[in-house]
This record gives structure tokens, C-alpha cells and sequence, in this order.
């Protein structure tokens, strides 16, 4: 018979039954073990702070977001976490496993007897917690579908080891029939996991419409001409004569070729090929549209970060035709839900979030189609389930009832009742510190467990509410639109998409370290579009060269600035930082200056020209590998200006402890000579710029602002074409981070063809400011 628990453990649990008693004393013996005291309350510490995050993070973070995009700083910590806590629960569980017997008491509910070689009661706890963050860790874990060679499978051997190392500690380590079939259960689940992720990888690797997708899309691309050809639309519309592949093109491939894949461009003009055209000539909303040709922009993107041949000169100006001109002077492409200025960027946007999902997606929503989704959320469940009735039924040494009894008899948390459990023990938690302990551990398990099935309810409806499941059902059912509006109501009621583009907002005047974000103003959108249409010296499509900002103030349209242009010296410079650092400056100066009411446009032209500058000054000082020039250049002309600013602030304590305004003051008042101003510095050249500024706007007509918004749309333009592979990849990593508007200006260069000259670092050293 099982010895009694003390009399302590009695007078406290009063309230509780005799086995309930007993439960509590195995439970709580641990803590009263002087010797590992201090590492069990440790680890139930660290581990109820793990839990905490994974909580938090799953039911608290997730309101309005419906991405499949984890943060990288929280997996980071999470990965590393995770890649320290199976050693160190394979260590407590084997520490607890050499409990002796009179410390950890095991009752049989059923036959009122000690079984002297079951697992102790902590150890089985510890495994519970190993199981349960095993079915999380595919949360940290983006699927790599791209990647080729042991970075790609180097996690999942990981993963297939640690699966290993639990099968061994469930099977040979329990006895009673019941606690193996229930922990048999759970390791199940995890293998399932493995091999469903697996699964996931190879096929995703090994598909023409997913992994080799881009190479293929390449080869399609070649064919562009011939396509026109085969493809002819009777519509005058660009958009409905657009060939861009969006779902299907995997049909085309006859075999692979020496220079890519050989297709058979016959089937380009029948239902197994779902191009842009074919879309734009049905009868589905605009919005719906807009998506599916940014699902055909993001693959022809994907050739940029897989290393593939650029786009075609003839490839580009369709490109231009398509987004530059059609996209704003379509009618289809809007039919007046939003203005043409906004539909762009939303196609931009979201080709950017396909592109952040593919990459570092956690969620496998980039298989999504409807036979993925009957295959692995419908029939995948089911073999599951048997698979898991199977196990418990082999636990049992084939005896069904006797096993499916002993799932309750052998497991007591299960007969007993979860609410009774948890009712005794909070009943009791002010009486004793290792009951207080005992229901953290508890509060754990009942923790883990519900992050772990809201973990799958929720990749469910992120996969249900996915743009890639709703581009599938678009090309799978463009004849009967109803299931697509059944996941647009859910989405609309579920989850909240923002329609309107953010960036961050940063001066280099304050010392404040948060980093505010603000709307990308109407008046800009519009500006930067002109821009663009205006072309860039360089790309395909000829028209104004861009410039730092110079060009506008010495050959601007009409010649509206060239009152102006005595300021252009503030623009030679061969570091692109410098002149947005000088601008920045000048600009803030300026702002800070008691304003008189503007007109109306004035007052759009200041809105546009602060909000850009702060967002040029953040891409300097934390987005560098997003700009044209080497990081490491513009990481020392940021430190300079900083060791500028601290100086001229009195040092640290003027620096930290002054407030903005004085600090516009005494940089204001900086004394400058002004006739050598090749021997400025960043922070005297805005200073000078600055106080030129502040005298120009005296007539308070406005001019200085227009003048100020043209050149920051010049300069966000400029810095956004990029050839170079360093920059290409910078903008990948950035990806995960949230979209950045330089990011969705690079994708609008890269496709329409902009570039800036190829001679744009020859520049003149910087005359005296007039």
C-alpha cells in the first residue's frame, strides 16, 4: 500500500480527497528536497516565462494580423530558447527520474497500490512540458522551400533528432499502460508534425509552382513575344492583353532544357494557363484584380533574389505600360473603389507581403490551393486520429477496452478532473509556498496545452483568410465567384487589413528612441508616381534622369524652382546620406519655425516634405543596407553627425537632457563660415542650409515647401533602383521586418526598368552656398 502523506500535507489539503492528497504530496515532495530545491523553482520559473511569451504571443498579438510572418527578434529569442530547453529538461527529467520511491508516490486509483517502477510524478510533468513546446516549434521555424543543400534540412534533422530522443524517453521509460498510451499519443502528434513538415519542404522544393517557379517563370518570360501572338485579345485594354502567368504555367513544362525549361506554349491560350488578362476579363471585383496581378509581379520578382536573368528591355516597358499607365488610367483597375494612387501602391503592398510570406513564412499558406487544403486539413487529421487510436490500443497490448480504460485509471489528473485538480489546489495556494509551486507547474501544463490547439484553430484560419488561398480559389473557381466572397466576409470580419501605407518617423535632432510612424500622405503618393512616369536616365524607359535632388532645383519642370537654385550646392555630394542628411536638418529647421497659415497647397507640400525627410533621416540611421551607397559609409557619416550634434549640444548631458526645441535653437545659432564649405561638416552644411531656408520662406507664400516636397520625392526615388546583389538581399531581410516604402519603390524600379546613371557617383566637390 502507498505510505501516507504527512500530517502537514493532510492539514493543509483539508478540503481535498484522500487520493487528491496524495497527488499533491508527489506534486510538492520535490521542492521540500533541500538539495535540488533552488533548480526545480528555477526551472518552473524559466519555463512559466517561456510559456508566458508563447501565450502572449499567440492569443494577444494577433487582433488584426493575419500574417504567417513571425518577428525575427521574437523568434530569435524564442529559437534560441527553444535550442537550450530540450538539454536541460533531459537533464531535470533524468534528475527526477532517480527519485527515490518514498518521495514520489504513485497511486493506483484503481488497485489502492504503489507501483515502485512507474515514472515519478515531477518527471512525468517534465515530460509533458518537452512534448507540448515540441508541437510548438514549429512556430519559430520558417519553411524553407527555396533553399537547397543542408540549409535546408539541418533544422529538420533537428527536429527528427529530438523526436527520436522523446519516442525513447516515452516508451522506455513508462510503464502503466495508460500514461504510455497518453503520452504515446502526444509524441505522436510531434512525429506527425515532422513528417508533415517534411512533406511540406519536398514537395514545396520539388514543384514547379513553387520552388523551381522562379526558373520557369524565366523560361516563360522568354516566350513574351511568341505569347503575344498565340494570345491575342480582342480588348485594346493593356490589362486584358497582359500574358503575365498567375496560376498554371507548372502545366507548360515539357521537360528541362539546356537553357531552361522547354514549354508548350499551346496551352498559354486554354483554361490550364490563368494569366492577367484572363482575369482582368471577368466579371470579379477590382480589389480581387489588383491581387492576382501582384501575385504575377511577385514571381516575376522572385528572379531578382534567386540569382536569375534580369528582366528584358521589352519585359520592363510592358511593365511600365501595365503599372505606370494602365493601372492609373484603367477604369477596370479601380471602377472607383479607391483612387488610381492608391490601387498602385496596394499592388505593391501586397506583392511585397507575398514576398515576405514566401521567404519567411512560418505557415506553409504558400502551398495554398483547395486540393492542399482538403489534403492537409481535412485528410491529414483523419489519418492522425487513427494513427493516434492505434497507439493507444498497441499500448494496451491489443486489449481496446482495457486500454481505453486505463487512459483514465492509470492517468489520475484524467480521472480526477482537470476543475477538480485546479479547485483543490487554488483552495490551498495561500497556505503553502510548494503548493503555490505545484499549481505553477499546473498552470503550465494547462497553458501549453491551450497555446498548442489555439496554435492549429489559428494557422487554420490564417490559411483560410490567406491572399495565396484566395488568388487559388480565384484561378480554381473563376466561374463561380461564391467561395470567394464567403472568405472576403470572413476576412472583413475577422481580421483587419490596413489599406494605407506607413513609414517610420525619425529625426536626428532628438534624442527620443522611439520611432513613430505616420501615413504616407496622398500628395506624396501622387508626386512619386509622376515621378516615376517621368522615367529615370538609365532604365528602359529613358525620360528624366534622377538626381539627388539637384536636378530639381536647376532644371525642374517649367523652371518653378530656379529661384531656388542657389541652394543646389547643398546637393553635391557623392554620398547619398550626406545629402539627405544636410536636407534632413535644413528641414526640421525649418519646421520649427513659427509658420504662418499656408494655402493649401503649401500646407500638403509641408505634410509631404516633413514626413519624407523623417523617413530618409530613419533609413540612414537603422535601414543603411537599404540605401545605394556601402553600409559601412553610411554608418560612419551617421556616427560622425551624431559625435556633431553631441559636441555642439554641450555633450551627453546637453544631448540626452536638452529638449528639442533648444537643440534647433543652438544648432540654428551655429557660427559657420560659409565661403569653404568643402571643409563642412554634415551637421554645419544643414545648419547653413537651414537659416538659407528660413530666409526664403520670409514672403510666406509657400514656395520653400513645394520646393522642399519636389526634392524629397526626388531623393526617395533616387535612392530606390538598385542593381547591386548586396542590396537585393537587403531588402530581403527587411521583408520580415513589415514593408518599407523604399522597399516598394525598389519593386517599382526593379520592374518598370528605372535606374539611376551610371555616372552618378561622378560628382563635383561642393561649392560655396550663394
Amino acid at each position: 500500500m502507498a505510505p501516507a502523506a504527512g500530517p502537514e500535507t493532510r492539514e493543509l489539503l483539508q478540503s481535498c480527497s484522500e487520493t487528491m492528497i496524495y497527488f499533491v504530496h508527489n506534486m510538492t515532495a520535490s521542492y521540500a528536497d533541500k538539495s535540488n530545491e533552488s533548480s526545480v523553482v528555477a526551472t518552473s520559473v524559466a519555463m512559466f516565462i517561456l510559456v508566458a511569451v508563447f501565450f502572449n504571443l499567440n492569443l494577444f498579438s494577433r487582433a488584426s494580423d493575419v500574417s504567417a510572418v513571425l518577428n525575427p527578434t521574437v523568434r530569435l529569442f524564442l529559437s534560441s530558447s527553444l535550442s537550450l530547453f530540450l538539454p536541460v529538461m533531459s537533464y531535470l527529467f533524468s534528475e527526477a527520474k532517480k527519485a527515490s520511491v518514498d518521495k514520489f508516490i504513485v497511486v493506483n486509483l484503481k488497485l489502492g497500490q504503489q507501483q515502485a517502477d512507474d515514472l515519478p510524478l515531477l518527471a512525468r510533468v517534465i515530460l509533458t512540458w518537452m512534448l507540448l513546446v515540441e508541437l510548438l516549434r514549429k512556430k519559430v521555424e520558417a519553411i524553407l522551400i527555396t533553399s537547397t543543400g543542408m540549409h535546408l534540412y539541418s533544422s529538420l534533422i533537428t527536429h527528427a533528432s529530438t523526436v527520436a530522443w522523446l519516442g525513447n524517453l516515452v516508451f522506455f521509460n513508462l510503464k502503466a499502460a495508460g500514461q504510455k498510451a497518453l503520452f504515446g499519443v502526444l509524441w505522436l502528434l510531434c512525429a506527425a508534425k515532422l513528417v508533415q513538415r517534411v512533406a511540406i519542404t519536398e514537395i514545396g522544393k520539388r514543384s514547379y509552382a513553387h520552388g523551381k517557379n522562379a526558373r520557369l517563370i524565366s523560361s516563360y518570360m522568354a516566350h513574351l513575344p511568341k505569347l503575344k501572338l498565340l494570345v491575342a485579345a480582342d480588348s485594346t485594354s493593356s490589362m486584358d492583353r497582359c500574358n503575365f502567368a498567375v496560376m498554371g504555367e507548372e502545366n507548360m513544362v515539357l521537360k528541362a532544357g539546356p537553357h531552361g525549361y522547354e514549354l508548350d506554349l499551346g496551352l498559354a491560350a486554354s483554361d490550364a494557363v490563368v494569366t492577367v488578362g484572363k482575369i482582368w476579363q471577368t466579371k470579379q471585383h477590382p480589389r480581387l484584380k489588383r491581387l492576382c496581378l501582384s501575385f504575377a509581379l511577385f514571381k516575376l520578382l522572385r528572379r531578382r533574389f534567386e540569382s536569375l536573368p534580369p528582366a528584358t528591355r521589352q519585359e520592363t516597358d510592358e511593365c511600365r505600360e501595365l503599372i505606370l499607365d494602365a493601372m492609373c488610367k484603367d477604369d477596370q483597375a479601380t471602377a472607383g473603389d479607391v483612387p488610381a494612387e492608391v490601387a498602385l501602391f496596394q499592388v505593391l503592398n501586397d506583392e511585397v507581403n507575398f514576398l515576405d510570406e514566401y521567404y519567411h513564412s512560418v505557415l506553409p499558406v504558400v502551398l495554398a490551393s483547395p486540393y492542399f487544403f482538403v489534403v492537409n486539413y481535412l485528410c491529414f487529421p483523419v489519418v492522425v486520429f487513427g494513427l493516434c487510436v492505434m497507439t493507444i490500443v498497441l499500448c494496451g497490448n491489443g486489449r481496446i477496452l482495457y486500454a481505453f480504460k486505463s487512459l483514465t485509471n492509470d492517468n489520475y489528473a484524467v480521472s480526477s478532473g482537470i476543475l477538480s485538480l485546479t479547485k483543490c489546489l487554488w483552495k490551498n495556494v495561500v497556505r503553502s509556498p510548494p503548493v503555490f509551486f505545484c499549481i505553477v507547474d499546473v498552470s503550465i501544463c494547462y497553458l501549453l496545452f491551450i497555446v498548442v490547439v489555439y496554435e492549429e484553430v489559428w494557422e487554420f484560419i490564417v490559411f483560410l483568410l490567406s491572399n495565396w488561398f484566395i488568388v487559388s480559389l480565384l484561378c480554381s473557381f473563376s466561374a463561380n465567384p461564391r467561395p470567394v466572397r464567403c472568405i472576403l466576409w470572413l476576412r472583413r470580419n475577422i481580421s483587419h487589413y490596413p489599406s494605407l501605407i506607413t513609414i517610420k518617423q525619425f529625426t536626428v535632432l532628438s534624442s527620443s528612441p522611439r520611432l513613430p510612424t505616420a501615413t504616407l500622405p496622398k500628395h506624396a503618393k501622387l508626386a512619386i508616381l509622376e515621378r516615376f512616369s517621368r522615367g529615370g536616365g538609365g532604365g528602359g524607359g529613358g525620360g528624366d534622369p534622377l538626381s539627388n535632388g539637384r536636378a530639381v532645383l536647376l532644371t525642374s519642370t517649367g523652371g518653378r524652382h530656379r529661384r531656388f537654385s542657389r541652394l543646389a550646392w547643398a546637393c553635391q555630394s557623392g554620398a547619398v546620406a550626406e545629402v539627405i542628411l544636410t536636407w534632413h536638418i535644413a528641414t526640421s529647421l525649418l519646421e520649427t519655425k513659427q509658420q504662418q497659415q499656408l494655402p493649401t497647397s503649401a500646407s500638403r507640400s509641408r505634410r509631404t516634405a516633413a514626413r519624407l525627410s523623417r523617413y530618409c533621416a530613419y533609413l540612414v540611421a537603422f535601414r543603411p543596407e537599404l540605401l545605394p551607397d556601402d553600409r559601412e559609409g553610411t554608418e560612419r557619416i551617421y556616427k560622425d553627425l551624431k559625435k556633431g550634434i553631441k559636441a555642439a549640444l554641450g555633450g551627453a548631458r546637453g544631448y540626452y537632457l536638452s529638449s528639442e526645441r533648444s537643440r534647433h535653437e543652438t544648432i540654428r545659432a551655429l557660427r559657420v563660415d560659409a565661403s569653404a564649405a568643402a571643409d563642412m561638416t554634415v551637421l554645419e552644411r544643414g545648419a547653413v542650409l537651414g537659416k538659407q531656408l528660413v530666409e526664403d520662406d520670409e514672403a510666406g507664400d509657400g514656395a520653400v515647401w513645394e520646393m522642399l516636397a519636389d526634392v524629397w520625392v526626388e531623393l526617395v526615388v533616387y535612392v530606390s533602383p538598385s542593381r547591386a546583389e548586396e542590396h537585393a538581399r537587403g531588402h530581403e531581410a527587411a521583408l520580415v521586418q513589415g514593408s518599407e516604402l523604399v522597399t516598394l519603390l525598389w519593386v517599382l524600379a526593379t520592374h518598370t526598368g528605372i535606374a539611376r546613371p551610371d555616372h552618378d557617383g561622378e560628382i563635383d566637390q561642393p561649392a560655396a552656398p550663394a
